[in-house]
């Protein structure tokens, strides 16, 4: 090919290792960009049409998979999941076309040669951790992981010998390798997962989404929103942590999507995949929230041609799988389908799914949004959670809610512990002008244990059944959250069976521990 200077170009030619459901996205972008394509799968490959040329052929192959791409002219390479990338990294090498590194052994898919390799950096921490050879090293709980599997299979607290033994079994039969990983749990904390780019010297960050997860024993992610809501301090930790991740890894080309924790403003480094974000974060949310063509700055390192561009926050995005532990957001489901900030839609089913996996909770359906701001329950309520300590008549208003549903107190203990609750408490209640129509109080201010503890929850009879608890709860988990709290615990009538069903639909399990006020209540915990 001539350009109208008389220059010859080189007509590029990507591969794309693996022609699933993933590889739609990298093979309609370069067909944007005027790429020819090549695709090498098996025979029933679902993206198989989808390219230019497909070669039926094992991503295992690496001597059949040079043979084709010399034959075809091939100028860059990429993967397209998971388990292509030590494939693509190999063909790339014996090819001399930009690629991850694989001279010193494949480290993007076995997370104990992963974590072998990162706790040679300071910037980050990480869990202990072990491979399985017999016996449990560490007390419980641990979390047992098959070696290289995706998508959260294989992954599971256990607390006991035998649920161990059964978890360790179930992960050696998933793992390629038949080994398991066992890992300290890592108690407390909020989940991260970084999106990044990389071609010859650029590093990039294009993304912090914040994971939300359905908790122990699965840990099946629920919903993602982004960008993640992180101080600038904690940032920077991110940032220099999430480039020595890369390099001591060894991904050097492309996508990278990288998960950590942040506990107690450190960051702990939990696995790393040498390929796009799944659960639609990189595909969708990406480019909703900043705006980035994130699959042709990829496609661009397969050539070495990576446009080093500012990246910035635009819009906020999210996805909410239409699963059990989301059941509290029936509403926002239901009302997705006309809203404006609903990009898209796939649920069909009332019936919310009980899912042990990621790979479930996409068949569950979902909801995309994007927006202005984070979508929640306020944006199908009239009315919002907030935190009325500072307002001028914050007594007056707490006292008069009392009086109303009839608080069995004397006038002045009722006036002390409304002292306690607005000096040492957050107060957060729904309003209706400075009439209360539900409240609760929260104390996080135990800096030592970071153990929040929630009580006096009342919702006016007339207003039940209407999300208001819903909308304390989740102000409350924030003002935790955003304290870098661990635990949050309250105490519940075990006969309020309502109650006891909401707070589980929220991540709070019962302790086994009880109180007696009169009443017998459950102690329940939630980890944040």
């Amino acid at each position: 090919m001539v350009n109208d200077k008389g220059e010859i170009i080189m007509e590029k030619t990507l591969a794309v290792v693996g022609a699933g459901i993933a590889a739609v996205p990298i093979v309609r972008k370069a067909k944007e960009l005027g790429i020819k394509t090549i695709g090498f799968g098996e025979f029933d490959s679902l993206a198989k049409d989808e390219f230019d040329l497909f070669v039926e052929k094992s991503i295992f192959d690496i001597e059949g998979l040079v043979e084709a791409c010399k034959k075809n002219n091939v100028t860059g390479v990429i993967a397209s999941s998971e388990i292509t990338t030590e494939s693509t990294a190999l063909l790339a090498y014996r090819l001399g076309l930009p690629g991850n590194e694989c001279r010193d052994g494949f480290s993007f898919r076995n997370k104990f040669i992963m974590r072998e390799r990162v706790k040679t950096i300071s910037s980050v921490k990480q869990p202990k951790y072990y491979l399985f050879e017999g016996e449990n090293r560490l007390n419980y709980p641990v979390v047992v992981k098959a070696v290289d599997a995706c998508s959260k299979r294989g992954i599971k607290l256990v607390d006991n010998d035998k649920d161990f033994i059964d978890a360790v079994n179930k992960a050696k039969k998933i793992s390629t390798n038949g080994t398991a990983l066992v890992e300290e749990y890592l108690n407390g904390g909020k989940e991260y997962s970084v999106e990044c780019i990389s071609c010859k010297n650029i590093r990039r960050i294009v993304q912090v989404t914040e994971k939300i997860s359905s908790g122990p024993p699965y840990f099946t992610e629920i919903a993602h929103h982004q960008p993640a809501d992180l101080s600038l301090s904690v940032m920077e930790k991110v940032n220099k942590g999430i480039y020595d991740i890369l390099d001591v890894l060894g991904i050097t080309c492309g996508m990278a999507h990288i998960e950590i924790k942040i506990l107690n403003n450190d960051i702990y480094f939990i696995e790393a995949g040498a390929r796009a974000g799944g659960d639609h974060i990189a595909d969708k949310l990406v480019y909703l929230s900043t705006d980035y063509d994130y699959y042709k700055a990829a496609i661009e390192c397969s050539f070495n041609e990576l446009e080093n561009k500012e990246i910035n926050n635009v819009a906020y995005s999210g996805i909410y799988f239409h699963l059990k532990e989301n059941s509290v957001y029936k509403e926002l489901f239901e009302k997705a389908a006309n809203a404006d900030w609903c990009v898209c839609n796939t649920v069909h089913d009332k019936d919310f799914l009980d899912a042990v996996g990621n790979a479930e909770a996409v068949d569950s359906g979902y909801i995309i949004y994007r927006s202005n701001h984070r979508i929640g329950l306020e944006d199908i309520q009239n009315c919002s959670a907030v935190v009325i300590n500072d307002f001028n008549d914050a007594f007056d208003i707490i006292w008069n809610h009392n009086k109303e549903i009839g608080r069995d107190l004397s006038d002045e203990d009722l006036k002390n512990g409304i002292k306690k609750f607005l000096n040492q408490g957050y107060v957060v209640a729904v309003l209706e002008k400075k009439h209360v129509l539900a409240l609760l109080v929260l104390y996080c201010n135990n800096f030592d244990t970071l153990e929040a503890y929630i009580c006096n929850v009342y919702v006016l009879t007339k207003f039940r059944k209407q999300g208001l608890s819903k909308l304390l709860l989740e102000k409350a988990i924030r003002i935790c959250r955003d304290k870098k709290f661990s635990t949050i615990k309250l105490h519940v009538a075990e006969k309020n069976t309502p109650a006891i069903s909401l707070y589980k639909q929220y991540g709070f399990i019962f302790n086994g521990k009880y109180k007696d006020d009169g009443e017998k209540q459950l102690e329940m915990v939630k980890h944040l």
